[in-house]
């Protein structure tokens, strides 16, 4: 999409790595006062004197959708879901449940007998120690 952009433009001159000059369209430019951005499949424009983004795409004959193109999702893939928690809320979670079984295998290092309750809430330690590693990794 990039491509169909840039050869609607005129005077376009790279400027770094995906980004572009260009003589903006939307008003009778002499030099290049537009800046144009490739950034994660997404087109940034920039008029530094000043024009709209919705008049720049209208003079080139896209409209504002072309910039952001839809993402497409193979057959049989899942979609990605936001996070359920932010980076330190795992981390204290995940914290908290490595005291507990540091606190369960220090008992049994002291030969101290773990009761069922401690047990199933050890397991429970382990189990969402788990759930977070997975979280992180997706």
């Amino acid at each position: 999409m990039i491509n169909k952009v840039l050869e609607r433009l005129s005077g376009v001159k790279k400027s770094g790595a995906d980004k572009w000059l260009a003589k903006c369209p939307a008003h009778d430019d002499r030099s290049p006062s537009l800046g144009i951005k490739l950034v994660d499949d997404k087109i940034l424009v920039h008029c530094f004197a000043g024009c709209s983004v919705d008049d720049i795409v209208q003079s080139i004959g896209l409209e504002i959708s072309d910039l952001f193109p839809e993402k497409t999702i193979e057959y049989g893939a899942k979609a990605k879901r936001p996070p359920k928690f932010n980076a330190s809320e795992l981390i204290q979670l995940c914290s908290r449940e490595a005291c507990v079984l540091s606190l369960g295998l220090m008992d049994c290092f002291n030969g101290k007998v773990i009761s069922d309750v401690d047990r199933t809430r050890l397991l429970q330690a382990m189990k969402t120690i788990s759930s977070i590693k997975r979280e992180v990794s997706r």
